[in-house]
């Protein structure tokens, strides 16, 4: 679609119609974080707990060559460590209360008590000292490291790096940790062998990854602005975007005008919906259930190029998809897809009378095309397939999708999209609508995948409402796969 010469022109600058970030947001990737410093705190705890004495005789024996170095050079390292740490506590703060900063101060306050409390309970545990190796004069060093003020001011530094982290920019959380492991080394250098160094280390970490979760942290999205910001820097300019009120799990939706008067839909995706992504994965890891999935991809962007990938392969093969019209970054450290938008509702928004054997004869038409090609949507809930104003049947998010998929997964989509879709018009119009397309034989491979942990959150919870759907969905297909058949309607 594209503005005649009497068209209104479009504005320069694109309106953005969009929720304000949340300043305390609970994000996935805060839960990951904090998910990951509390595995590693309690291995380190119980290694520590049980062969303390060894580990700390092997590291005294290993750094013996350390007590070589001059005195004056020791001390000068662990005085700069104690400076840049010291800066980093009180320089952070300072420009906190500068800044009025009072959220800040308070997660970070909470983190470095937390971080007190915290070390103070498990130093105990881990209590077998070696000798000091190497020789530090006293005299020029700010906090004496033969005390336990010194390990509790480790985890400090750590818990308020960890805590502040999601308000400061890139260069100043490296210079963060940098200050970190300085003092490590410091703390190593200074004071006598043993295991609280790095049970300090990871108990701040711990501290401050569960004050963000409890109290919140700034929100990671990209917003309408960069989003805008990011499309017009590939070519695709905008006159508006607005936020969308949709189903679409692991991204932020968006509808958008281009300049040329073009309608788009845009999906933009950030770290938290890529921590989300892994959570996700790491839950269906832990199924006793092969659930068939891939290992999660090695950044967010290889993600979202995949998901671009697979729907540029299904559109090229003659599948009801729309479009890619663009992929872009935006700040911070997120990207966006921009298709072309279709006009009609997702299913999930239709009133059950509007499921006719006609749209359910669409949907399964284009699941049969998929299944031809060996691409498994792998997220065929009612909010992924779209009804047109034609009546035409569009499959929509490629985001979670595999090509040249095993039968497992192709079955795993004929059974999602039976369970959904029989939510809205019954186990036997359901099963009647695939077996009149893709035939019985391919229907009845859908009977082991038909589990509730197997089907998507949306469908399990349609699902619930009617606990004798899945039953009857099971007999029916049984049914079905017993009874001679006509071949199926759809030759593709």
């Amino acid at each position: 679609m594209h503005p005649s010469d009497h068209d209104v022109p479009m504005p320069d600058v694109a309106e953005i119609i969009s929720s304000e970030p949340s300043r305390a947001a609970r994000a996935p990737t805060d839960v990951l974080r904090l998910a990951v410093a509390v595995s590693s705190l309690l291995v380190v705890v119980l290694l520590g707990a049980f062969f303390d004495e060894a580990i700390v005789a092997f590291v005294a024996d290993l750094v013996q060559g350390i007590e070589a170095l001059p005195s004056w050079l020791v001390t000068a390292v662990i005085l700069i460590g104690q400076i840049l740490g010291l800066m980093v506590l009180v320089g952070g703060a300072v420009v906190a209360v500068v800044r009025r900063n009072w959220f800040l101060l308070a997660v970070a306050g909470a983190a470095a008590a937390a971080a007190v409390l915290l070390t103070l309970v498990i130093l105990p545990l881990v209590d077998d000292v070696a000798p000091q190796v190497a020789e530090v004069d006293e005299t020029y060093i700010l906090i004496p490291h033969d005390e336990v003020a010194s390990t509790v001011g480790l985890a400090m530094l750590a818990a308020v790096v960890t805590a502040t982290s999601p308000w400061i920019a890139r260069r100043w959380r490296r210079a963060g940790w940098t200050a970190v492991v300085v003092a490590m080394v410091t703390r190593f250098l200074g004071a006598p062998i043993e295991f609280d160094t790095l049970v300090a280390v990871l108990t701040g970490w711990t501290a401050g990854a569960t004050a963000i979760v409890v109290l919140g942290a700034p929100s990671r999205r990209p917003s309408g602005e960069s989003v805008a910001a990011g499309l017009a820097s590939v070519g695709v300019p905008l006159a508006r975007l607005e936020q969308a009120s949709l189903d679409a799990r692991g991204s932020t939706p968006y509808f958008a005008t281009g300049r040329d008067g073009s309608s788009l839909f845009v999906k933009a995706l950030g770290e938290d919906e890529r921590s989300a992504d892994l959570l996700f994965r790491v839950y269906r890891r832990v199924q006793p259930r092969d659930l068939g999935d891939e290992k999660a991809f090695s950044s967010l962007r290889r993600a979202v190029e995949h998901e671009a990938l697979v729907a540029f392969a299904a559109r090229d093969l003659g599948i009801r998809t729309p479009r890619v019209v663009a992929f872009a970054t935006a700040e911070p450290n997120g990207y966006v897809l921009a298709y072309e938008a279709i006009a009609g509702r997702s299913l999930d928004r239709l009133e059950p009378a509007e499921m006719t054997d006609d749209v359910l004869a669409e949907v399964w038409t284009e699941l049969a095309r998929l299944r031809t090609h060996r691409i498994a949507h792998r997220d065929l809930r009612l909010a992924n397939v779209f009804l047109a104003d034609d009546g035409a049947a569009w499959i929509i998010d490629f985001g979670f999708s595999e090509l040249a998929a095993s039968d497992h997964l192709l079955a795993t989509d004929l059974a999602e999209l039976l369970a959904s879709s029989a939510t809205r018009v019954g186990a036997e119009r359901a099963v009647a609508a695939g077996v009149a397309v893709v035939g019985p034989e391919a229907v009845v491979t859908a009977l082991d995948r038909l589990e509730l942990p197997r089907l998507s959150g949306a469908t399990r919870t349609a699902m619930k409402v009617d606990p004798g759907l899945l039953p009857d969905l099971r007999r029916c297909i049984a049914s079905a796969s017993a009874s001679p058949s006509p071949s199926p309607s759809a030759t593709l």
